[in-house]
């Protein structure tokens, strides 16, 4: 990635996770390191870390804003949905562009290391 230099202490899991495709940057090059992280990207990161699995039909996919999810992140958010990782919140709202905070973060990969 252009804005890793290779002394920084994550120069090494950015380069690990781009070697197993878990990590594309942002398509111009850019990891964007200090960057906060969407749901939809969290959960584009597990699905890739679990090997992008076979998801299902839109079926899955029953929450109010799932339409916002972006292109990218169709198959992944579907698949945190059909395997517990993610839920939506009491509204029905998934918040796929609305960044993941701590407790959420935290919850998320509970979820994926008991159901996945």
């Amino acid at each position: 990635f252009t804005d890793v230099s290779g002394d920084q202490y994550y120069s090494e899991a950015a380069a690990w996770a781009a070697e197993q495709g878990i990590i594309n940057g942002y398509g111009d090059g850019q990891f964007g390191a200090e960057d906060a992280v969407t749901r939809e990207q969290l959960a584009a990161l597990l699905y890739r870390y679990a090997g992008q699995p076979e998801v299902g039909d839109d079926s899955a996919l029953t929450n109010t804003d799932a339409e916002d999810t972006s292109a990218y992140a169709q198959d992944a958010m579907r698949w945190a949905v059909e395997n517990g990782v993610m839920k939506g919140n009491e509204k029905g709202e998934l918040k796929p562009k609305t960044n993941a905070n701590r407790a959420e973060v935290a919850t998320v990969i509970m979820r994926f290391c008991k159901n996945v």
